[in-house]
């Protein structure tokens, strides 16, 4: 791409206010003042309106400044806007990449992606890689139900979902995707009808089927982007037969859970961080005792009543969503990999309970190089 031919225009979400002897945009939360004394910035600004190329641009500038500002200066000005994302370059068309109906469905979405994009960055890339994406997902109840419908939202081109449960009363104060009709019947073909009533535009599929080995989830994924693990039987066996398939398929796991007051959620890189028997084998080293209680519930089979509600659980299943946006998507640092995050019901805030390393003596994940 010829620098020269690029036609800047700064975003609509940032305003720009020209006081004092200087320019002041503003935006999500704060607002960033550059010194003006010359008043050549004001014009730099007026002049990026998405009319004139960058070539243009310095034209301009220097006729005005009787060629004080060298070319060279004008756009390591331009550069620095655009690293504070405050500008985008209008040859960028939309409907290259997308067609039409996800241009008007995903607009707003792709107002977020802008602004993470720079001048030299499409903004339309971002969505383009959501709809070409494949999400796997376990579990539709509690945290499900919501993460599926939000991924639904996003514009997620292929979702598949394991569900083999049917719909209970008890259910009803945190699974969306259902009503009270729908008491005694099938998780699976409710959550379909409900999720292509939502986005009838993208790939919705349930296997409805109970987990009970790690090769249900690599013959059901293969091919997929990561997987999601949000079902909670059993508890201890199905997060270990998760994790030989992620490591099988060499993909990511997203998991979240809740624990009374606190929400938890983590992310496994096969490759980059440790699976969830590095973990074990870190609890077994340094919490022995956690260690014993993770091995005698295995024995005894305990899942436990589940303990949620719905606030808890928009909570948790917002963040985990948003994880996979950025995974996917590549615009930000993911938080939860090879972390146990956590988040107080009491104070709201989020805190990293446990970490652990890649060990080299695995014996599920250390053959694994990304």
């Amino acid at each position: 791409m010829d620098i020269m031919n690029i036609k800047p225009k700064v975003k609509k979400a940032y305003p720009v206010v020209y006081m004092n002897n200087s320019v002041c945009v503003g935006g999500f939360g704060k607002i960033t003042e550059y010194a003006d004394e010359t008043g050549v910035l004001q014009l730099l600004f007026e002049s990026m309106n998405g009319e004139n190329t960058i070539g243009e641009i310095v034209s301009i500038i220097q006729k005005e400044y009787d060629e004080k500002f060298s070319e060279e200066e004008i756009i390591d000005s331009i550069n620095e806007i655009s690293k504070e994302g405050f500008i985008e370059d209008i040859n960028f068309i939309g409907s290259e990449i997308l067609s039409e109906y996800e241009l008007s469905r995903y607009h707003r979405n792709i107002n977020f992606f802008s602004s993470y994009a720079s001048l030299f960055e499409n903004k339309y890339k971002y969505q383009k890689k959501l709809s070409d994406a494949k999400v796997g997902i376990i579990g539709l109840g509690g945290l499900g139900s919501h993460i599926v419908y939000d991924l639904a939202g996003l514009g997620i081109g292929t979702i598949k979902a394991i569900e083999f449960d049917t719909v209970d009363i008890s259910n009803l104060n945190r699974q969306i995707l259902y009503n009270f009709e729908d008491l005694g019947k099938s998780k699976a073909e409710l959550a379909k009808k409900r999720i292509y009533d939502f986005n009838p535009k993208i790939n919705f599929e349930v296997v409805e089927k109970k987990v009970e080995k790690s090769e249900d989830i690599i013959e059901c994924f293969e091919g997929f982007d990561l997987i999601i693990l949000v079902a909670d039987r059993p508890k201890v066996k199905l997060a270990l037969w998760v994790n030989e398939a992620i490591v099988s398929l060499n993909i990511p796991l997203f998991c979240a859970g809740l624990e009374a007051q606190r929400a938890l959620q983590y992310t496994i890189i096969p490759g980059v961080s440790g699976c969830i028997e590095c973990w074990r084998s870190t609890v077994k080293e340094e919490h022995p005792v956690s260690y014993e209680m993770l091995e005698k519930r295995k024995s005894l089979n305990l899942t436990g009543d589940n303990t949620a509600i719905a606030p808890l659980v928009s909570v948790i299943t917002g963040i985990v969503c948003a994880e996979i946006v950025k995974y996917l998507t590549g615009i930000g640092e993911l938080t939860t990999v090879g972390n146990l995050k956590s988040i107080d019901m009491d104070t709201m805030t989020t805190k990293i309970s446990e970490t652990w390393n890649k060990s080299s003596d695995c014996t599920i994940c250390s053959s694994i190089n990304r």
